[in-house]
């Protein structure tokens, strides 16, 4: 009840506001501003309320009950001042607004479902819906960080000890919501529901008054459902019947890829996922929208005051004014100046005549005057200014959304001063919060802003031609009609829009590709409303041949436009729930219970967990949240590493001290997870008392130590042998077998493989930082390496080789540079490459004459050493010319014709040189495409001169002569089968595959192929 309360105050609070500064196209204009408007200023004086209370235990109570005395002062006073009813623009569009309020009920009804239906709270469990996990992970836990936690100064719940860099006030009026007696899902829903609907009436509203049409509104903000991309096409074509394809759509359960292999498109970018994942983005474009929908009428109204030229008195050589303020003010802004002449000519007749007898100079100051009158500024600019200078808190993405719209509206548009404060109304108050979101230390990721291309991969304009064109193509067609249409007034409008294209693939705000996506959302919005013009304008063609074709035009575009967005509803309605126990769940209530409300965890790094629910915060998170967010994670990473690896107690408790670590909690995902190597559980076990422990594996058997505040006098130090025993007392397994892990023929991401002249086969174990010795048979021999920088010890080996000595040769990224290893792992020498070093070193090959070609893959080149380890050729350089590469990946030679093969995939082919570096010629592999993450591998047969290829994308083995000419492709035997194939060896007939994705080595019997 207190909740609904709360939200009635803020609504009717914004409502007042709204009258007292614009004028309203229709009444679900007023609603819609009123709600968002209210919203976004209360939830901003609420959060600044708790923040001077942050002193106390509960500073949401003081919070809400400083809100609640402060809105009903304002509302007193604003009762007072404003108007006693609301302004609206005059003439209404034409029409009844009733079907408004019916669409509008359509539409909350559709988002209610659309959100219930992806997040709820049912049996006492939290379920999220498989395709919003993800993002429910900092979504929930910043809401329960306010809602049962203590977040001020506000930190982000997945990574504690630096301010906040994401927006998150919307999940703040969530968690108060929650605090005054919803629970977490109404509270969200609920804000989403009516943000989401309030910004499609202000859609409707935009295109009824550019439009001077109800239908067009509606249209326009109905096609905000049904995206238009041409991704359907190929899942339809993929479909081997009609019955099939109808199977196929009513099962599916995750949205269509954009069918693009461009940055961030494997999730359905251009589907309702993305207002379903980021419930705020909706209201903060519904705030731009409000501003937009103002200047738009304070545009009509420069319009409607500039001086037209009669043509009946051209020839007395003077310029007739009409009367402007007698002037009806037209709505439709794609009537001719000679028209709206017309419209004043029967009441202003008399007044144009006389004006004949006035100067020119006296007429101008008139309409000067009359313009300054009717654009005074009376603070609907600055208030303007002023929301959308609250946004980079709520939404940062649409506040760099309204710069870029502003900026191109000052060049285009008159008003230019008015604009200009409300330009510096908003700098104003935004510039403290872009401080505290670029606020806190670390090193933090670097990137240039201007950033060609960003959201494509290997950009070129033709390319990001088809992919606007393949984005949005059924609804370019229906803009091209409406622009064709078009005033010059809507027009320029359109060019202002397309600002957000330019800004989408010419600027880089952060290392999170997908945020460059939501410019495009926000154009779309927009734009579908020149969709519904275009519609409009090919459905009411005047003559009634041509009206058969328009009209046959129309109904094709609409049914593919609706089949492209029904298509992507089924996931929704089909979506499968990934649940947490919440609702009386037991380590919740202890840990609210018996942790203080700012209390930091050390734990697994999750998503989402009982401990974020209960409103604690996590020391490290799901790294891709603080990733995206601008954190530095590589720091945290090896602080993290430490904290569960290290076996100095001092070194550990020291650590935990200095990021105030409160409680370590210890689950499987840490014993066994793929990112921690060597639990150091015994170390806790031993120094920290244990205060919670889950006996029942309900929680992963997760354990709590609770961290004292003062050192023990005297640490106790696990036995570092005892916990190399617990490694060795795992039983070996073959490396056919495999699997994630630490032990013995376990790998973790290995991405290197070679054989020696005796058939021993030696795998590069990336992420374990060692070297493993199997038999050609796949069983294990022994382990060379461990994890460090020190000579002898390795970090991220990769590439892997061996001469005819038996001596080793491993290429490490970690440690950028080449190490040379006796049989037995005993250090001979290391080489950091020439000039200013490794970048990355990939691959590494070792000819029959014992020379040791290197891939620098950072660096674009290959460098060539002799046995001794002097240099003795290097070539390439970034780039797509002959000779020149794009991370190039692997190395081979073929002895016998001393031809040197280097596979550079991003350039999608294979090229090959002689042995000083001199290109020779190149051939295309079509099956390399850009997938993001590939370790593409070749290998020389010398025997059959033969060339095998690694195809991870369609996990194969490709087969070409040495001259390029494609033979065949193998795959083993099934069940068997590749993936991610990353690395080649050769012995005896059989090609050894390592993949990567499964962790173990497979087989392909040549002999039989």
């Amino acid at each position: 009840m207190l909740a609904l309360i709360y939200l009635g105050l803020a609504i009717y609070l914004g409502d007042l506001l709204c009258r007292r500064f614009y004028r309203f196209v229709s009444r679900p204009h007023r609603w819609a501003a009123g709600v968002l408007v209210g919203l976004l200023l209360t939830t901003w004086f609420t959060y600044l309320t708790a923040w001077l209370f942050s002193h106390s235990r509960r500073p949401l109570f003081w919070a809400d009950i400083v809100f609640g005395l402060t809105a009903l002062g304002a509302i007193f006073l604003l009762r007072r001042r404003s108007k006693a009813e609301p302004e609206f623009i005059q003439p209404p569009p034409p029409g009844s607004e009733r079907w408004d309020w019916i669409t509008l009920g359509a539409y909350l009804a559709l988002a209610c479902w659309m959100m219930f239906g992806t997040f709820n709270i049912k049996d006492g469990l939290l379920r999220i819906g498989n395709n919003e996990w993800s993002d429910f992970g900092p979504n929930t836990a910043i809401a329960q960080s306010f809602a049962v936690g203590h977040n001020f100064p506000t930190q982000y719940p997945h990574f504690s000890g630096e301010p906040i860099r994401y927006h998150f006030l919307f999940y703040f009026q969530a968690g108060n919501l929650e605090f005054l007696g919803l629970d977490l899902a109404w509270s969200l829903n609920l804000l989403s529901i009516i943000t989401l609907v309030s910004m499609l009436a202000l859609v409707m509203s935009l295109g009824q008054l550019l439009f001077n049409s109800r239908a067009v509104g509606r249209i326009g903000s109905a096609l905000f459902f049904f995206h238009g991309t041409l991704s359907f096409v190929g899942f339809l074509r993929s479909q081997p019947s009609i019955a099939a394809a109808f199977h196929s759509i009513l099962t599916l359960n995750e949205f269509l890829p954009s069918g693009f292999n461009y940055r961030g498109e494997l999730w359905g970018i251009w589907t309702q996922v993305v207002f379903l994942n980021q419930r705020h983005f909706a209201s903060g474009v519904g705030i731009l929208l409000i501003v937009l929908i103002f200047l738009v009428d304070k545009y009509r109204q420069c319009d409607a005051l500039k001086p037209r030229k009669s043509s009946s008195l051209d020839n007395a050589g003077t310029t007739p004014l009409p009367n402007a303020e007698a002037l009806p003010v037209p709505q439709d802004l794609s009537l001719s100046p000679g028209e709206i002449e017309t419209m004043a000519e029967p009441q202003e007749s008399a007044a144009v005549v006389q004006s004949t007898v006035a100067s020119e100079k006296s007429l101008w100051r008139r309409v000067s005057r009359m313009a300054r009158n009717t654009l005074a500024f009376d603070g609907s600019f600055l208030f303007s200014g002023f929301l959308l200078g609250c946004l980079p808190l709520w939404n940062a993405l649409v506040f760099t959304t309204s710069f870029a719209l502003l900026s191109c509206l000052f060049l285009l548009f008159p008003a230019r001063k008015y604009l200009l404060g409300l330009g510096l109304a908003t700098a104003l108050i935004s510039l403290p919060q872009l401080a505290l979101l670029r606020s806190g230390g670390g090193n933090r990721p670097v990137h240039s802003l201007l950033h060609w291309g960003y959201i494509v991969e290997q950009p070129t304009i033709n390319s990001v031609l088809r992919y606007i064109g393949f984005s949005f193509g059924l609804k370019w067609v229906l803009i091209i009609v409406a622009l064709t249409f078009a005033s010059w007034f809507h027009r320029r409008l359109f060019l202002a829009l397309c600002s957000l294209i330019a800004v989408t693939f010419c600027l880089e705000f952060s290392v999170e590709t997908l945020a460059n996506h939501k410019f495009l959302n926000v154009w779309l919005i927009v734009s579908n409303l020149f969709a519904a013009y275009g519609l409009w304008q090919l459905w009411h063609v005047r003559s009634r041949w041509l009206a058969v074709a328009t009209r046959l035009v129309a109904l094709v575009l609409v049914l593919a436009i609706v089949v492209s967005g029904t298509i992507d509803f089924f996931p929704i309605h089909n979506s499968y729930y990934t649940t947490l126990h919440f609702v009386d769940d037991r380590l919740i209530k202890w840990v609210r219970s018996h942790t203080k409300t700012h209390d930091v965890f050390l734990s697994d790094r999750f998503v989402n967990h009982q401990v974020l629910l209960a409103g604690r915060r996590l020391f490290y998170g799901w790294p891709s949240f603080p990733w995206s967010a601008g954190y530095d994670t590589t720091l945290r990473d090896e602080v993290y590493r430490q904290l569960f690896e290290s076996t100095d107690p001092n070194l550990v408790f020291r650590l935990l001290q200095e990021n105030k670590i409160a409680y370590v909690a210890i689950d499987d995902g840490v014993r066994r997870g793929e990112f921690i190597k060597r639990p150091n559980e015994e170390l806790y076990d031993l120094n920290f008392q244990k205060v919670w422990e889950d006996k029942t594996s309900e929680y992963a058997s997760l354990v709590i130590y609770r961290v004292p505040p003062v050192a023990p006098k005297e640490f106790k130090r696990p036995d570092p042998a005892h916990l190399e025993a617990q490694l060795l007392a795992i039983p070996p397994v073959t490396m056919f077998q495999g699997g994630k892990g630490a032990g013995r023929g376990q790998f973790d991401f290995p991405r290197g493989m070679t054989v020696d002249i005796s058939g021993n086969i030696y795998v590069a174990d990336t992420n374990n930082g060692r070297i493993q010795k199997f038999s050609s048979a796949g069983e294990y021999r022994t382990i060379i390496g461990k994890m460090g920088h020190s000579l002898g010890q390795l970090d991220e080996p990769n590439g892997i080789a061996v001469d005819r000595n038996g001596d080793i040769y491993i290429a490490e990224v970690g440690n950028q540079r080449v190490q040379k290893l006796s049989a037995e792992g005993r250090f001979i020498a290391q080489w950091k490459g020439p000039d200013a070093g490794f970048y990355g070193p990939r691959d590494i090959c070792v000819s029959a004459d014992n020379f040791i070609y290197v891939v620098d893959q950072g660096r674009a080149r290959i460098v060539k050493f002799n046995p001794t380890g002097g240099v003795v050729a290097i070539w390439g350089s970034q780039g797509q010319g002959d000779g020149q590469f794009n991370e190039p990946t692997a190395v081979s030679v073929d002895a016998n014709n001393a031809r040197v093969y280097v596979a550079d995939p991003r350039n999608r082919r294979i090229q090959v040189f002689d042995t000083s570096g001199k290109f020779i010629t190149k051939w295309t592999v079509n099956e390399w495409q850009v997938t993001g993450w590939a370790f593409q591998d070749l290998l020389v047969d010398q025997e059959n001169a033969r060339l095998y290829v690694t195809s991870p994308t369609t996990d194969e083995i490709l087969v070409y002569d040495l001259d390029g000419t494609r033979i065949g492709q193998l795959k083993p035997k099934p069940p068997d089968k590749l993936e991610g194939a990353s690395a080649l060896a050769l012995w005896k007939g059989k090609l050894y595959v390592l993949c990567t994705f499964a962790d173990r080595v497979t087989t392909i019997d040549l002999e039989t192929k």
